[in-house]
């Protein structure tokens, strides 16, 4: 069998682990939406798929609190008219003496109560965009914001409202998604907020660019891993939520490692172990601490020093030589 040695090397990192991962939307850039009042679905204005606009209506409910809000603000406004009429007349009669002080101090609490009453009513009506004056039970679920229809939930005819279990439309800004990675805590020194990633997926050549933007602080005590989350750019809206994804995460500029072939490593699952060549040119096992594999390259991070060789081809005869 061939055998091959190779020098263990100090080079510069431009990577310093491959990840797998998943595509997902951005919660940030994502809206459940539902109804802010009670009500009853009338008419559907999008389905999955769609592109809307913000504030574009997306469905559209009868409720009995549209009505009742309008009707408390023509009340309010009309209230406002008399109390402040009550109170401009009781100002001309306190100037002229003509009032007792506790009608006109109760003039002017009324005054400020019907401003309150009616600012009260117009923010209802702002809260729920409706235009003052306007006779309709009609409530519409609006988008906060352009994206896209991920989900739609409601269907003609259910109840709806704020305590709803399940969100009537789910809206997502997909020029931007997230990558969610579970990385193991022996590689969570590598990960920085704000490192440069580059993600790939099967369905694409290219690679796509991105970068780390939550480390998290809990490690998971089934699987000894970390969530973390990558941003990721998407104007061609290319990703799609739920793909599997290969996240290569970039080294700082500088960053020097050692490195040796990958095909040098021998691993009985929990250790790693390579053949060395030692000073009087014989062969010994040595077991080492292993980083991230790139491009065919093995990060060692502990257990050999540059210099030294290894053997990159046949390393496994050559240990069960070394072993009989």
């Amino acid at each position: 069998m061939r055998r091959r040695l190779t020098q263990v090397k100090e080079v510069e990192a431009s990577s310093v682990a491959n990840l797998n991962g998943a595509i997902d939307f951005d919660e940030q850039r994502t809206a459940r939406l539902n109804a802010a009042v009670p009500g009853r679905v009338v008419e559907l204005l999008v389905q999955a798929g769609d592109h809307v606009d913000a504030d574009q209506p997306v469905v559209a409910l009868e409720s009995p609190e549209v009505r009742t809000a309008e009707a408390e603000y023509v009340h309010a406004e009309a209230d406002l008219v008399v109390a402040r009429k009550s109170a401009e007349r009781a100002e001309r009669l306190h100037g002229a003496r003509a009032i007792a002080e506790k009608d006109y101090l109760q003039a002017q609490q009324d005054a400020h109560k019907a401003v309150a009453d009616f600012e009260r009513a117009r923010a209802q009506l702002d809260r729920l965009h409706l235009t003052p004056g306007e006779r309709t039970s009609r409530y519409l679920v609006r988008a906060p914001f352009a994206g896209t229809v991920v989900a739609r939930k409601a269907s003609v005819g259910m109840s709806a409202g704020p305590d709803s279990p399940e969100p009537l439309v789910v809206i997502s800004d997909l020029s931007q998604v997230r990558v969610v990675l579970r990385v193991p805590e022996r590689q969570l020194p590598l990960i920085r907020p704000h490192q440069a990633v580059a993600v790939r997926v099967e369905a694409y050549p290219e690679e796509f660019p991105g970068e780390v933007t939550v480390v998290g602080d809990v490690i998971d005590d089934a699987t000894r891993t970390v969530p973390v989350l990558c941003a990721v750019p998407n104007r061609e809206r290319l990703l799609k939520p739920a793909m599997f994804a290969r996240v290569t995460l970039k080294a700082s500029p500088g960053l020097r490692i050692l490195a040796i072939p990958a095909s040098a490593l021998l691993s009985d699952g929990q250790r790693f172990r390579v053949i060395v060549r030692r000073a009087d040119g014989g062969l010994e096992p040595r077991e080492v601490e292993a980083g991230a594999e790139i491009d065919g390259r093995a990060e060692v991070l502990s257990g050999l020093a540059a210099g030294e060789d290894v053997v990159s081809e046949g390393a496994l005869f050559a240990a069960q030589a070394l072993a009989s």
